[in-house]
């Protein structure tokens, strides 16, 4: 229920699924970089009127070399909404149409597509062998200081790899709704969650991307909780893994390890080592 590789090794999983699809409304809309103050301010405010069938997060990114980008936009900076709406199919062009009149789209890909496609449609942004390092923190709520951090942050990613990225995902939802003490994960007390990635081919600098990362992370933490999201942890010290599940949650975690692993065999992951 959330400790995760700290307590043993999976032999088989059983799902209880549910259903979705096949089809679904989703995909992406993009948007020059130049828009992005300004649809950070909108996203804060329209995330709050959605419904919990629509998913959402806005990803600051390199246009990639994909069929449904325009050649003249490929390699430029771009401010990209990509979401879920597992509701019924015909309602998705309304859901949007707020998002849709914001400003004008140079790149629409919203529409019915399988599910399995959605899930598949960045795998290119990540591939095989690249080297990553992540950073990440929860903002209670999107003011205008936040916002500009933030984008003074994106402006440095001209410099970077073309595979690094910016990812605010919105919360809220069933998450928020979720009791504190249901399972490990605690933090559901804040509406985004910003994802600061790194992410080089070999040959490239390290330090320039790590340090992008860290920088970021450190100019954003006065409007942070200071929690962390354990999915996203790059660091593995002790004091990161506390931060991710709280104090008393990593407390009781720690408490089961006595009883399941006291030896602590299963620490090459972010550990929660045995109480002492």
């Amino acid at each position: 229920r959330g400790g995760g590789g700290n307590f043993g090794i999976v032999t088989s999983f059983e799902y209880q699924l549910h259903k979705v699809g096949p089809e679904v409304f989703g995909g992406a809309i993009f948007f020059p970089v130049s828009k992005a103050k300004d649809l950070l301010k909108f996203y804060s405010e329209w995330t709050k009127t959605i419904p919990d069938e629509l998913t959402t997060m806005i990803a600051f990114l390199t246009a990639p070399p994909e069929p449904f980008i325009p050649k003249e936009l490929i390699g430029t900076q771009m401010a990209a909404v990509a979401l879920c709406y597992t509701g019924l199919l015909e309602d998705g062009n309304k859901i949007v149409e707020p998002l849709r009149n914001f400003s004008s789209a140079p790149i629409d890909i919203l529409g019915p597509i399988p599910y399995t496609a959605l899930q598949g449609m960045f795998d290119s942004s990540a591939p095989k062998g690249i080297h990553s390092y992540w950073k990440t923190q929860h903002i209670k709520d999107m003011n205008d200081s936040a916002i500009e951090v933030i984008m003074e942050n994106v402006s440095k990613m001209k410099s970077l790899s073309p595979f690094s990225a910016l990812h605010v995902h919105h919360w809220e939802g069933a998450v928020k709704r979720g009791g504190k003490n249901d399972m490990a994960f605690a933090h559901r007390d804040t509406r985004f969650v910003i994802n600061m990635i790194g992410l080089w081919q070999a040959g490239e600098d390290e330090n320039e991307h790590t340090s992008w990362v860290r920088s970021f992370s450190k100019s954003i933490q006065q409007y942070a909780t200071g929690q962390l999201y354990f999915n996203f942890l790059a660091d593995i010290e002790e004091v990161q893994v506390k931060a991710a599940f709280g104090n008393e949650k990593y407390g009781r975690l720690a408490a089961l390890k006595n009883r399941y692993d006291p030896k602590n065999f299963f620490r090459i992951n972010q550990n929660i080592k045995p109480a002492v």
